[in-house]
C-alpha cells in the first residue's frame, strides 16, 4: 500500500446534530448520510488539507498505528466521506467534487428541494393568506388601476431594461396602485378554501403566495412619504412608519448601493416572505420554492413597470435576520428576499444603449 498517499475530507461533507441519533455527515452532492461516532468527527477536522496516514497518526489523538489508521482512511475513502488525492506534488484529487463555487450548504439545500417535500408535511392547520398589521397608523385605498392602459406583452418584452436613475418628479399614486393591482392583488381563493390558496398575478408553488409586499414610498404625489404594507385582498396601503434616517440607511443598503445608483429612487418595494405559509405545505423544499417564487413576483413587477411607463430595477441584496424597522413586531416569522427600485424614467432613458451581438 502507497505510504505516500493522501487523503483529505470530502469538501461536500457537512456535519448534522440528529435529534436522537447523535452526529451524522451528510453528502451533500449525493445527498448520503452516515451516522458517526465523535471520535470520526476529530479525524475529519484534522483532514481539511490532505495529509499521509502516517502525517495523521502523528496528530490524531485517539490513532493506535499508522497502518490501522491507514485501513480506516481506505475505509472512508470507499465511503465517499473522505477523497484520495493524487502524491505529495498537490494535484487535484482523482474523485474531487468540482466545487464550481457551490457552497455545501447551498447544494445541501438544492438536494434537498430535489427530493421533495418532507413525509408528515401539512401538520396541523394552515397559516391564514394575509398579514394583519394592527399596528398601521392608517389605512389608504389605492386606486383600482385596472383600466389603464396597457401593450402588446411582446413590445413591453422587448423594452423592459434595468434603469438606475430617475426623473425627479414625484410618482403619481395612481400609477402605484395600477403596478400593485397588476403585480400582486388576490383575485380570489382556490379550493380548498380551508388550504388558505389563493390566486394571483403571478404564480407560487401550490397557491401557497408567501410573499409580502412592502411600499417605501419616498416621493409619491398623493401619499405621505413612509414605509406601507399592500393589503392585496382589499387593495389598500397601511401606514407602518413615517420616512425616517433609518428608512433611508435600509433604502440604501438593500438597493442604492447594490445597484450602484448615484440617488434614492422615489419609490421603493421592499418583498418578505411569510415562509410558514410555504413551510407547511412543502417542508423541506420550501427556500427553493420561496426564491422561485420571488423571481416569478420579481419578473411580474418589471414587466408591469414597463407596460405603465415605470423605470425599474431589481436588486438581489438580502438581510439576515430582517432588519427593516416598521417589521419589528413580525422579524420572526418573515424572511426579506428581494428589492425593486421605482420611479418616473428620465428623457432620454438611463438606460445604458445595447450593443448587438456579435455573429460567428
Amino acid at each position: 500500500m502507497d505510504n505516500d498517499q493522501l487523503y483529505r475530507r470530502n469538501p461536500d461533507i457537512l456535519l448534522e446534530w440528529g435529534e436522537d441519533t447523535g452526529p451524522a455527515l451528510v453528502d451533500c452532492r449525493r445527498w448520503r448520510k452516515f451516522s458517526v461516532k465523535p471520535v470520526l468527527v476529530g479525524l475529519l477536522h484534522q483532514l481539511e488539507r490532505p495529509l499521509t496516514a502516517e502525517e495523521l497518526h502523528d496528530r490524531w489523538q485517539e490513532s493506535d498505528h499508522a497502518d490501522e489508521v491507514r485501513k480506516l482512511l481506505e475505509r472512508l475513502a470507499s465511503a465517499g466521506i473522505i477523497q484520495r488525492c493524487a502524491p505529495a506534488d498537490g494535484a487535484e484529487t482523482d474523485a474531487m467534487s468540482g466545487g464550481d463555487g457551490w457552497t455545501p450548504y447551498e447544494l445541501a439545500v438544492h438536494a434537498q428541494s430535489g427530493r421533495g417535500p418532507v413525509p408528515g408535511a401539512r401538520r396541523g392547520t394552515p397559516p391564514p393568506a394575509r398579514l394583519a398589521h394592527p399596528e398601521a397608523t392608517e389605512v389608504i385605498a389605492l386606486p383600482d388601476g385596472r383600466d389603464a392602459p396597457s401593450r402588446p406583452l411582446a413590445e413591453v418584452l422587448a423594452e423592459r431594461r434595468s434603469v438606475r436613475a430617475f426623473a425627479p418628479s414625484p410618482v403619481p399614486l395612481p400609477l402605484i396602485g395600477a403596478f400593485l393591482d397588476r403585480t400582486a392583488r388576490v383575485r380570489g381563493y382556490l379550493p380548498p378554501r380551508a388550504y388558505e390558496q389563493t390566486h394571483r398575478p403571478a404564480p407560487s408553488g401550490g397557491g401557497r403566495h408567501s410573499l409580502e409586499v412592502y411600499v417605501l414610498a419616498r416621493e409619491v404625489a398623493g401619499l405621505a412619504s413612509g414605509a406601507y404594507h399592500y393589503d392585496p385582498f382589499a387593495h389598500t396601503l397601511h401606514r407602518l412608519s413615517p420616512w425616517t434616517e433609518e428608512l433611508a440607511a435600509l433604502q440604501r443598503r438593500t438597493v442604492i448601493d447594490p445597484a450602484a445608483m448615484a440617488e434614492a429612487p422615489p419609490v421603493g418595494i421592499y418583498l418578505a416572505s411569510c415562509a410558514g405559509r410555504t413551510t407547511w405545505k412543502y417542508e423541506g423544499m420550501s427556500l427553493s420554492l420561496i426564491y422561485r417564487d420571488t423571481g416569478c413576483l420579481m419578473q411580474t413587477m418589471c414587466l408591469t413597470a414597463t407596460d405603465l411607463g415605470l423605470a425599474s430595477c431589481l436588486t438581489g441584496a438580502m438581510e439576515t435576520p430582517v432588519t427593516a424597522p416598521f417589521l419589528t413586531p413580525h422579524r420572526s416569522r418573515l424572511i426579506h428576499v428581494g428589492n425593486l427600485a421605482l420611479g418616473l424614467p428620465t428623457s432620454p432613458s438611463a438606460a445604458p444603449a445595447l450593443e448587438p451581438p456579435a455573429h460567428d
